[in-house]
């Protein structure tokens, strides 16, 4: 009956001690702290916190000419069992105001259409200051005339910018479809690096970045300038 009782005190401690760790307080980076670090390249700041099993370093950055942002993440598993990771779980705190990553294949996608949408804009500028100004010239401009027909048309300039705003907006989709980080188990020793994607606010702003690795949770100060796409 002693050893009985023993053995239900243990597994009850055991699981009160698997509930204080899930509910523990995160862990939160600060300049100069013991188990943080911090390091500057390609002039994006990189944010680190260690404890005995986890080492995860991020570095945040604007997806250039996207609606998106980027957090590029880097764990290893120290610990001598597998550790779960689900990186949409991560959240961006403002406050009262949650950012939750967005699925990085509809992400990809939305910055591919919506640079294939500009594109399509820029090559019919022509066409569009005609109709908003209700009148066209009864004898259209040699640079105005194109494939879209005479009197209507993107000029050559027009033309090639419409082309690298596409082309630069299939490259970004690719990008992040290529290096957006999935659900996994960390084995001990393995490493697991990739981006995150969020959508960006209306302004700039500062966030707490929240990464929950296993039981453990790690919390990040990040700044955003959200800076809009940017084409004319």
């Amino acid at each position: 009956m002693r050893s009985l009782s023993s053995a239900l005190t243990a597994t009850l401690l055991l699981g009160l001690s698997a509930a204080v760790a899930q509910n523990s307080a995160p862990m939160r980076w600060a300049e100069g702290a013991p188990n943080a670090t911090s390091d500057v390249e390609n002039d994006h700041k990189i944010e680190g916190l260690k404890t005995d099993d986890i080492h995860i370093f991020v570095s945040f950055a604007d997806v250039k000419e996207t609606e998106y942002n980027r957090v590029w993440v880097q764990i290893s598993n120290h610990g001598k069992a597998p550790v779960d990771f689900n990186p949409q779980s991560a959240l961006l705190l403002k406050g009262d105001k949650t950012v939750r990553p967005e699925v990085p294949d509809k992400a990809a996608n939305s910055i591919q259409k919506f640079g294939e949408a500009e594109s399509q804009e820029m090559s019919s500028a022509n066409c569009n200051m005609m109709a908003s100004s209700g009148h066209s010239s009864p004898v259209p401009h040699a640079a105005s005339i194109g494939a879209g027909g005479a009197g209507c048309g993107a000029n050559d300039s027009q033309v090639q910018m419409g082309k690298q705003v596409a082309a630069f907006s299939a490259q970004q989709a690719e990008w992040v479809r290529n290096n957006a980080l999935s659900r996994k188990a960390l084995a001990p020793g393995e490493e697991a690096q990739g981006a995150i994607v969020f959508r960006k606010d209306k302004k700039p702003a500062d966030y707490i970045l929240r990464i929950t690795v296993g039981s453990e949770t790690f919390e990040f100060p990040v700044s955003a300038q959200n800076k809009r796409p940017s084409y004319d």
